[in-house]
């Protein structure tokens, strides 16, 4: 990433100074430890913000025009305040457009502004690149403007924008990382009070390592929906079956669970099966990392990259190759696949000795079988969303 000098360079080349507010912003990507398509069953996740991030330079305008340059893809974008809606093509100015409609929508008044932005979250890997730019748009927008929206509330803005104006319909987690991530920190979030709680993460002898497929991920809309009406009707059938109200999985114990699962048609009953354990294992891991047992989280993020492949059936041959090359290196503790599926990460776990001999491993193993080299980034918990610096 360019420093921010260089970057107030490219910005002044670009747009005459306003005289008005000007500022540099910076929001994480993040990436899921554990706890993955328990979101929309209302369940819970542990994510954590990651060292990779965008950066967006930003100054007032007199007028009610944005202009928008995006560094990375030598994109520009130039759109009113007063007519937003969303483009066909150049798909990417609808999540700064949706945020800012989202900002107007809830009463905020917004001016026009200069935007300039960087970012190294690698796109298509499922490291919430996306969730990324919605966060510091809301964040430059809010500042600039002298703004005080909190974390919580500008995670929720960023969610409504991506569900309504960009059209996905995502959890809260990715914008909550976002905002409310911190440094040697996980952050647990219970999908339906969507409260959150810090969890430490701070024994530097561990690390997360990221592992990039370099598969874009594909299939991931159609069986996406594909699962979340599975789940839906593995709901609504211990609905009928239980005495109380099941509103989703989330409901569900694995006891309740392993009384009824015969009656249910066999894709449904693994389907069901992935979720209501992995609920289970992210509590678990809660308190494993609350007690600094990392060796009992690892065994729990091998137990759910078995679980998606093999129950909820949302990995893909690479991903698998990764995570098994990984278990067979020596100081790691825990391997899984990471987001949504069918390409993108694994996550790892590792005693922090090893990370230069699994890389290498790592690279050499997956180059051979597949002729790709992936990528492979380590992070600790990183902070979330955050002012560079601000001018008025």
């Amino acid at each position: 990433m360019q420093n921010l000098n260089k970057l107030w360079k490219i910005f002044n080349e670009k747009f005459t100074d306003t005289g008005l507010a000007k500022g540099a912003f910076s929001t994480p990507g993040r990436v899921n430890l554990i706890g993955e398509h328990t979101d929309y069953n209302e369940g819970f996740v542990l994510p954590i913000a990651i060292g990779k991030k965008i950066i967006m330079l930003g100054q007032l305008r007199n007028d009610r025009l944005v202009q928008v340059f995006d560094l990375g893809y030598k994109a520009e974008a130039n759109f009113s305040l007063d007519n937003l809606s969303p483009y066909k093509k150049d798909t990417w100015v609808n999540y700064l457009m949706g945020v800012m409609d989202e900002m107007q929508k809830a009463g905020y008044l917004l001016q026009g502004v200069n935007l300039i932005f960087i970012s190294n979250i690698p796109k298509g890997a499922g490291l919430s690149s996306s969730a990324a730019l919605e966060v510091v748009t809301a964040l430059t927008m809010a500042k600039l403007n002298s703004l005080e929206i909190e974390p919580v509330k500008m995670a929720r803005l960023c969610r409504r924008a991506e569900n309504n104006f960009v059209g996905v319909a995502c959890g809260i987690m990715d914008q909550y990382v976002s905002c409310l991530g911190q440094k040697n920190y996980a952050l647990f979030i219970d999908c339906r009070s969507n409260d959150y709680d810090l969890i430490p993460f701070k024994d530097h002898n561990y690390q997360i390592v990221i592992c990039n497929s370099k598969v874009q991920r594909g299939l991931v809309n159609s069986e996406y929906n594909k699962r979340k009406e599975e789940c839906k009707m593995a709901a609504e059938f211990f609905n009928h079956k239980l005495k109380r109200e099941i509103r989703a999985l989330r409901d569900i114990t694995i006891d309740e669970y392993e009384i009824y699962q015969s009656q249910l048609p066999e894709v449904i009953a693994r389907r069901a099966r992935h979720v209501i354990s992995e609920n289970r294992r992210v509590q678990t891991g809660v308190q494993a990392l609350r007690m600094g047992n990392y060796s009992t989280f690892g065994q729990l993020m091998i137990e759910s990259h078995k679980s998606l492949k093999d129950d909820y059936e949302v990995s893909c041959a690479e991903l698998d190759l990764l995570v098994d090359l990984a278990s067979k290196q020596e100081g790691v503790l825990g391997a899984r696949m990471t987001g949504a599926g069918f390409g993108g990460c694994t996550v790892n776990l590792l005693r922090r000795e090893y990370i230069d001999a699994f890389e290498k491993t790592i690279k050499q193993g997956y180059k051979k079988i597949t002729g790709i080299i992936p990528d492979i980034y380590v992070t600790p918990p990183a902070e979330g969303a955050k002012v560079l610096e601000l001018r008025r």
